[in-house]
């Protein structure tokens, strides 16, 4: 049966009128969790009992129907359609979920070659303490990258030496390998355009709106937040996905610039990666890390491996 048309023939057996919206509203939000409560306790007494998962099915199924009642009277009231609810949450497991990478979007390829973000970005990540006694980081640009970036900026260092700037050792000093991997997964890094001078001036407006100080402030804002965010989950050590709100919250940020329409399977890939080499990179102090646009890949191997990658 058509979800829509199951709410229309449910309306029948509603015994609240049009006129009476606060008690009828109140009534379905009160059915919809009593009856979510009714599913788990008769499973619970099920399970209790010594039943098996085989054949729970046969104690929850009345309650899973008045709970599907309560949902269509909860959606005819609030004016939503039950068939476009359960299609934006199929859409939305399926962008979660789904493993597979859509084709990386081009944000430069119009623009000339020195406006474009570098397809291997390859740096040696270097710790070393300063004299008051905490570790600073800074980058060296490495292999083909560093005789481009060399030529464009004749600066020894990509960026300036970074600390945590915070009062416990939490490893942000290592936190350009987001950056990184915003370069690597989703072909975007306003902070790397403006390190690497390959803004695109072509376009006075890209310029001034997608690599701007105020897209450099996102990007800048919105690394610190999901470092912040997932230092309590251990830099997502065995973590295969993250977590929708968190999901949500990185679309508001981005909202207005060109990456705001990747999916969330290249964001979930995008911080899954930079975490995995911030975890090695911290543990190893230093290392090189390269990000390769072409592959859609972030990748770390220990200064200390000798032949090096780059």
């Amino acid at each position: 049966m058509d979800l829509s048309t199951y709410v229309e023939l449910a309306a029948a057996t509603d015994r609240y009128g049009p006129d009476e919206i606060d008690d009828a509203l109140r009534t379905a939000l009160y059915g919809v969790a009593g009856e979510a409560g009714s599913v788990v306790s008769e499973a619970k007494k099920w399970f209790r009992a010594g039943g098996s998962a085989e054949g729970v099915g046969t104690k929850v199924g009345e309650e899973l129907g008045d709970l599907l009642w309560y949902m269509g009277a909860l959606c005819r009231r609030l004016g939503l359609d039950l068939n476009e609810v359960a299609q934006a949450s199929l859409d939305k497991n399926r962008q979660i979920w789904t493993d597979e990478m859509p084709d990386l979007p081009s944000y430069d390829s119009t623009y000339p070659a020195a406006q474009r973000l570098p397809r291997r970005i390859s740096v040696r990540f270097v710790e070393t303490d300063e004299p008051e006694s905490y570790p600073v980081v800074r980058m060296e640009p490495l292999g083909e990258f560093a005789e481009r970036y060399w030529a464009r900026t004749k600066r020894k260092n990509l960026g300036d030496p970074l600390n945590d700037n915070a009062i416990r050792d939490d490893g942000y000093r290592y936190h350009d390998v987001i950056h990184l991997a915003h370069a690597a997964v989703l072909g975007w890094s306003p902070v790397l355009r403006q390190l690497c001078d390959c803004k695109r001036k072509q376009d006075l407006t890209v310029d001034r709106v997608q690599d701007g100080a105020r897209a450099v402030a996102v990007e800048e804002g919105l690394s610190a937040f999901v470092f912040n965010y997932v230092e309590d989950e251990g830099f997502l050590q065995g973590r295969s996905h993250l977590d929708w709100e968190l999901l949500k919250h990185i679309r508001r940020v981005v909202r207005g610039l060109e990456v705001s329409s990747q999916p969330f399977v290249a964001w979930q890939q995008a911080y899954l990666q930079a975490f995995q080499v911030f975890r090695a990179i911290t543990e190893s102090h230093g290392g090189v890390v390269i990000a390769d646009l072409n592959a859609r890949r972030l990748t770390f191997t220990p200064a200390e491996d000798g032949e090096l990658p780059v």
